[in-house]
């Protein structure tokens, strides 16, 4: 919930500080004057202004005080006297409901820049109060809606909106930023009135017209569309894997001159049966089982026969000791190359959070950076002290200073420090992993060589505690390490199998889930919720139509608002602009500006609760009209507040303003200009 308290202008002259100083209530609230050019729209100017959406102003070439008038910047009248303007700038005390805070920002000023914003944490009263914490925040630049030194960030937090990511143009995800959003509530009078929506910036966001309603309105379709784009990649993610866990499944089989059968190629949720029907077998129709036991039995056979040693005893015993020697040299390197994985492992872990300490330190900087730039003197920080925001050491910045002889650096240098610290970190810790993966793929290599050993060793000692009277070709000899080698490489298979078999069971789990997941979503693309919402959004626009006395239609039976397009009205699937008269494209801009409002109050939807309409009596709108527009305003019972101008130019608006009930409105009557000495 936002909530316009005060509003003060402050603009220094020569002979004194001109602007205004006026509170608002909850409700309604008239900003009123007999005659047009009084200030009206200035003191609404200054309001998006303090808010950072001057952007609905100016479009999006809008930025900074050249949305406002002269009067803020260059000049201001007094008596027919014209006076230069030195400094000026505006307070905004707002409320979220609970708390209030007071938003300052300069409009024109020596020292300080426009996209510098102070936040008193307090109402205006207590600002001038020592004890009254600020903060300063920087506005409409590259993330300041993100940043947390951001004041769109602050004001999405105070204001307890959670701005949706939606897709923008390029293809990337950004926030549906405040702008965009305060665009369909606040009416400003150059362009807004053309048509519904048409004082929106252009901030590259795809249909962003259908994203405010539906972040209004609360609706599904948002997260129905973002769900079904990452259940999309979910599905794709687990085709890859399971694509590839295929292509696992094959190439281990095949290594081994071994098939594999009733293997699903495609994702599918698999039951204990369809598991076990997944069999390995060696090429000629026996499992791996049935092989291993009939190598076995071969090799039991061949054990029978005893290698003769007798001729060749000495060299065998010393080949045996030879082996048992590079066993030990290889197991001793094993651990060496065990202990500087650890190490490494270590080192890089230690690299990643120095790595994230500097990216944080250069976000600091780069925050503080710009902050003194715009002429922060915000006293937390100590930036208009030049006090590191890091090390909150002195940062020196008089070259002629005798004294400084070895003065720290200043911001701007210890940003380019910091970007040189992260170069070599980035560096170092590249440079650990690849010298990590070499020495992981040294490892693998010498524990195969080490195994070989420790089976030639075996070997060894088999021939040598023989019988030496048996005959036995080196044939023999050879077939039985060939048959150990198979019986061991056909073991890893069956553990390489029973390991991917378990990848599989877990892949079939994930895509049972997607399958769940997917079948949550709205079978038609919108929710029962949804189409009572937008069913009630036509409801109330068509009654606010009739009650403003919309006439360029005979029926309205063929107005929608569908929810499959853009969730603007549209007559016979048309704009409704091309068939209204120019007071009815106003009313329509009224009915549906208000429909907004009501379908959010009575669905709870995410409307702030606030409307600033810029002289809503345009083109000729009648008195009458206008009558039914404030009541249906002053009808509305749950907390909200419309700030609206209005020129009473005729004795029938006057009439219905001074009719009013004084506890359903409060008005703020401009005399003259609304800029006078303060």
């Amino acid at each position: 919930m936002l909530r316009i308290n005060r509003l003060r202008v402050e603009i220094n002259t020569a002979k004194g500080v001109y602007g205004i100083d006026e509170s608002f209530k909850a409700g309604l609230n008239f900003i009123a004057s007999l005659e047009n050019t009084c200030g009206k729209s200035s003191i609404l100017a200054a309001i998006y202004y303090c808010l950072g959406f001057e952007q609905i102003l100016g479009g999006a070439g809008g930025i900074g005080s050249k949305v406002l008038t002269s009067a803020f910047k260059t000049a201001i009248e007094d008596k027919g006297e014209s006076l230069m303007v030195t400094e000026s700038g505006a307070y905004l005390e707002i409320s979220n409901g609970n708390e209030t805070r007071t938003i300052y920002r300069n409009i024109k000023s020596e020292s300080k820049d426009n996209h510098l914003v102070t936040v008193y944490f307090g109402d205006f009263a207590s600002i001038s109060n020592p004890k009254t914490l600020s903060e300063d925040y920087y506005v409409n630049i590259q993330n300041s809606a993100t940043s947390e030194k951001g004041f769109h960030t602050f004001l999405e937090e105070f204001l307890h909106m959670e701005l949706p990511l939606v897709r923008a143009t390029d293809g990337n995800e950004r926030k549906l930023y405040l702008q965009v959003i305060f665009a369909s509530m606040f009416i400003e009078q150059k362009h807004g009135w053309s048509d519904i929506l048409s004082g929106m910036p252009v901030f590259g966001i795809r249909e962003s017209k259908k994203r405010i309603v539906e972040y209004i309105l609360g609706l599904d379709t948002l997260k129905n569309e973002k769900e079904r784009e990452r259940l999309n990649v979910v599905k794709a993610q687990i085709e890859h894997k399971w694509e590839q866990l295929v292509s696992d499944f094959e190439r281990a089989v095949h290594s081994e001159s071994c098939e594999i059968s009733n293997l699903p190629i495609h994702p599918r949720v698999l039951s204990d049966i369809e598991y076990s029907r997944i069999v390995v077998s060696v090429v000629g129709a026996s499992s791996i089982e049935d092989e291993v036991q009939a190598l076995n039995a071969e090799y039991d056979s061949l054990r029978q026969l005893k290698p003769r040693v007798r001729d060749n005893f000495e060299a065998l015993n010393t080949e045996l000791s030879e082996t048992q020697t590079q066993i030990l040299a290889f197991e001793n390197y094993l651990h060496e190359i065990n202990r500087n994985l650890a190490s490494y492992d270590e080192a890089i872990k230690r690299l990643s959070a120095d790595l994230a300490l500097v990216n944080s330190d250069i976000r600091n900087n780069n925050d503080a950076a710009r902050l003194q730039k715009f002429g922060s003197e915000a006293t937390d920080g100590d930036i208009s002290a030049d006090i590191c925001p890091v090390c909150k050491q002195h940062i020196q910045d008089n070259l002629l200073d005798a004294e400084a002889v070895s003065g720290f650096m200043s911001i701007e240098d210890n940003i380019r420090h910091l970007k040189e610290q992260k170069k070599m970190l980035e560096f170092t810790m590249g440079s650990r992993k690849e010298s990590r993966d070499k020495l992981s793929r040294e490892k693998q290599d010498l524990e195969v060589r080490l195994q070989t050993l420790r089976r030639l060793a075996h070997t060894l000692r088999s021939d040598l505690f023989t019988t030496i009277d048996t005959e036995a070709s080196e044939a023999i000899m050879l077939k039985r390490i060939e048959i150990t080698n198979r019986i061991e490489r056909l073991s890893k298979l069956n553990n390489t199998v029973a390991s991917l078999t378990e990848k599989l069971k877990e892949l079939s789990a994930e895509w049972n889930t997607y399958l769940d997941q997917k079948s949550k979503l709205p079978q038609k693309d919108i929710s029962e919720t949804d189409i009572e919402k937008i069913a009630l959004l036509k409801k109330r626009f068509i009654e606010n139509l009739k009650r403003y006395n919309y006439s360029s239609l005979s029926s309205f039976d063929g107005i929608d608002i569908s929810i499959t397009s853009s969730l603007l009205p549209t007559i016979d699937g048309f704009d409704m602009k091309f068939d209204s008269s120019a007071s009815d494209g106003i009313r329509v801009i009224w009915a549906f500006t208000m429909a907004l409002l009501q379908v959010s109050i009575e669905k709870e939807g995410n409307h702030p609760g606030i409307i600033i309409f810029d002289e809503p009596a345009q083109q000729s709108i009648v008195p009458e009209d206008m009558k039914s527009f404030i009541e249906s305003v002053v009808e509305i019972k749950k907390p909200f507040q419309i700030i609206t101008a209005i020129t009473l130019n005729s004795q029938e608006l006057i009439g219905i303003i001074n009719g009013l009930d004084a506890s359903n409105h409060h008005k703020i009557q401009i005399e003259g200009k609304a800029f006078k000495v303060l």
